[in-house]
């Protein structure tokens, strides 16, 4: 939304930046669904124009870190890490991605964010946590995809989300229908618009999606697709 947004104000486009904090080798269509970004805007003397390298641009934005630390058999998700730092009011816009391992988890946040985690948190649901400011080792990936693979009549968006979630035709288009899914991180209610191959589908209630890949025709017409969902 702020990238269409920019560009109908025609910002220039070498004076913005998205970043989420961190560099990290993914599979192209992993990288493309890191969804939780912080917006830079640059004044035009540290355009990439005149040869500023982005490395400098990621060094100003206020992006901090805090680790988390647990037991393997507490096997903590994204989900109960977020609900625990909304119970602490910390509001959702102030958090950014949080990559979740067996054993530990990293938070991006802003810098209010962090001090209120450090000072605040001191268990996740009934698992006990160690907070370390500022971690600076190896991260855990961003996401890993699970893939399923089936056939549908059509690349109708109402198809796509039938098979995504193995639900009837009728159930994905109420979803869709009632706003409940995005399409490459837009809310789309028209249950005939067509996914494309590298297509991210957001379901409420279901997680996200990508279109991984088109396969052939079976002898009956229909198309063989590969879903993997991010995990």
């Amino acid at each position: 939304m702020a990238k269409r947004v920019l560009r109908e104000i025609s910002f220039p486009q070498n004076q913005f930046f998205f970043w989420t904090g961190f560099d990290q080798e993914e599979e192209p269509s992993v990288t493309k669904a890191v969804g939780r970004r912080m917006l830079g805007l640059f004044p035009d003397y540290l355009s990439l124009d005149l040869g500023m390298d982005v490395s400098i641009w990621k060094e100003q934005f206020p992006i901090s870190t805090v680790a988390l630390f647990y037991r393997k058999q507490d096997a903590l998700t994204h989900r109960d890490i977020l609900g625990s730092l909304m119970g602490l009011n910390i509001k959702r816009e102030l958090i950014g991605e949080i990559l979740t391992a067996e054993d530990f988890a990293v938070i991006f946040c802003t810098q209010t964010a962090q001090q209120i985690i450090l000072s605040e948190l001191e268990r996740v649901g009934k698992a006990g946590i160690k907070k370390e400011q500022g971690y600076t080792g190896p991260l855990p990936k961003a996401y890993r995809l699970e893939y399923q693979s089936g056939t549908v009549s059509s690349f109708r968006l109402d198809c796509i989300v039938s098979l995504a979630i193995n639900a009837s035709r009728e159930k994905s288009a109420g979803l869709i229908e009632s706003g409940l899914v995005n399409l490459n991180f837009f809310e789309e209610t028209k249950i005939s618009r067509e996914v494309k191959e590298g297509d991210i589908l957001s379901i409420r209630g279901y997680g996200r999606f990508v279109l991984t890949q088109v396969g052939s025709l079976s002898k009956k017409g229909r198309i063989h697709l590969t879903i993997g969902k991010y995990v």
